[in-house]
């Protein structure tokens, strides 16, 4: 979907949209809207156009995993939450811990000025 050269890759954007809730002291869960794909040419005419792909609601979400579980004969798999964990946070930095176990440090620009983007 993605082309590594600026004039001719097909999408511009990728954007998901999602809610936050607080879910405790240090927990925060996230509620997933939509997804946004913003794309630069439309069959192969340069037209900028967007396509909206919905999350499922919770219940679509219930109904897949009570299907999969059928579909594994039965195995246990609980329907995944998204939310993460804060573990520090102050003016210029936040460290969390994902759902997953995956660890994200984030800092302000403005506090490090020697952070360069990876993708530009």
């Amino acid at each position: 979907l993605f082309r590594t050269d600026t004039h001719n890759r097909n999408c511009s954007e990728l954007n998901v949209v999602i809610r936050a809730k607080a879910d405790g002291a240090n927990r925060v869960e996230l509620i997933f809207k939509y997804a946004k794909i913003v794309f630069s040419r439309f069959f192969g005419f340069k037209r900028r156009w967007s396509l909206y792909i919905p999350v499922p609601a919770p219940f679509i979400t219930r109904v897949i995993v009570f299907v999969s579980r059928i579909l594994r004969f039965g195995k246990k798999k609980s329907i995944p939450r998204a939310f993460f964990d804060v573990l520090y946070l102050d003016d210029q930095l936040r460290i969390h811990k994902t759902g997953e176990d995956n660890i994200f440090i984030q800092a302000k620009e403005s506090s490090w000025p020697e952070a360069r983007p990876l993708l530009t």
